[in-house]
């Protein structure tokens, strides 16, 4: 185990790491493009602004972390655990998940743009603002996590699964999406 360090501001390329753990790890800033992580656990570390694009992670977890501006595009992510991170303002275009759980997290204005979602469950999530245009949705299971404001078309959500709750916010957004405007009975317009 790796406790009390910094790294922030590093650059390496290829870093591999098995069965490792780390605690209050400041990686804040560094730059690790094409790591691979298999077997890891991260406890209360500072990633924020990590650049880890074209990374291949599979069963690792985050717990407490401070991932704000993380930057994992064209990612392969899988037997991944998110949980009660701050994970806002996140770069996952393009990304692969697969087994992956996001629980408890702050993902405001993420980007999941055309990344591969099918199956990862969001349970108690700040999804506000989150973009996932042409995102594969099938079987991600957003209940219990908050939608207003996201950002994706209907076929973008074909599959989905939601919560009734969930439905009002989306039916309001997708009225706005497609031109309608949404007024309270009280509100009509004279002519």
């Amino acid at each position: 185990m790796l406790s009390n360090k910094t790294l922030a501001s590093q650059t390496a390329s290829r870093v591999t790491i098995q069965r490792a753990r780390f605690h209050d790890l400041d990686l804040a800033g560094a730059t690790l493009k094409f790591l691979r992580l298999t077997d890891t656990r991260f406890d209360h570390c500072d990633l924020a602004n990590l650049d880890c694009s074209q990374s291949a992670l599979d069963r690792v977890e985050f717990v407490d972390c401070r991932m704000t501006g993380i930057k994992s595009i064209d990612s392969q992510i899988k037997n991944v655990s998110f949980q009660d991170s701050k994970i806002d303002l996140a770069q996952f275009r393009a990304s692969g998940f697969k087994d992956c759980r996001f629980l408890n997290c702050n993902l405001r204005e993420a980007d999941f743009y055309e990344a591969r979602l099918g199956g990862v469950m969001f349970s108690g999530c700040d999804l506000r603002g989150v973009q996932m245009y042409g995102a594969n949705l099938e079987g991600s299971d957003f209940r219990g996590s908050q939608l207003e404001g996201l950002q994706a078309r209907a076929e973008d959500l074909q599959g989905a699964i939601i919560d009734s709750l969930q439905l009002l916010d989306l039916t309001h957004d997708l009225a706005r999406l497609i031109g309608l405007k949404v007024l309270e009975p009280d509100a009509a317009e004279n002519p």
